[in-house]
């Protein structure tokens, strides 16, 4: 969360001339309801999931384009074998927490994020599995989205 991936992602695929997929607008286009939030109120986060899961699953013969996906997709194995099954390539945009919660600023409209204490813990257990999912880690602390997008296409080309 507010690692910057929809920003960037955007960028970049305007950068490079592809089409770019969030996923989290194709979970809401697929669900029926209007927003992230109004999922996780109405239906839990599993329900969720599964949702992600079925746009991550559409996505695995995608190829030339951007995907931007949430912060929660490493959370099942297949989300990420279907990522890659095409030659996606995965870049986790490493942030610290308190960029984040900078950047982030109302924590209350983020379903998982919405207390601080749950929200540190959550995004400590997370960062082992985006680092052995990453095939490019970028560190974006200080960094603009043009300086993101600059040192992902060095890594890329």
């Amino acid at each position: 969360m507010a690692s910057g991936k929809s920003a960037v992602a955007a960028a970049l695929a305007s950068k490079m001339g592809l089409p770019l997929v969030q996923v989290d607008d194709e979970i809401v286009s697929r669900s029926g309801y209007p927003s992230i939030p109004a999922i996780f109120a109405e239906k839990g986060e599993l329900h969720f999931r599964d949702l992600e899961a079925e746009v991550a699953a559409s996505l695995r013969t995608a190829h030339d384009v951007v995907i931007s996906t949430g912060g929660g997709i490493i959370t099942r194995e297949e989300n990420m074998t279907n990522l890659k099954e095409n030659g996606g390539t995965v870049i986790y945009l490493r942030t610290s927490f308190e960029t984040v919660t900078e950047r982030a600023g109302d924590l209350s409209t983020r379903p998982l994020f919405a207390n601080k204490a749950n929200a540190l813990e959550l995004y400590l257990s997370r960062l082992p599995i985006y680092e052995r999912h990453a095939d490019i880690i970028i560190d974006t602390d200080g960094l603009t989205v043009d300086e993101v997008c600059s040192a992902i296409l060095t890594q890329i080309r």
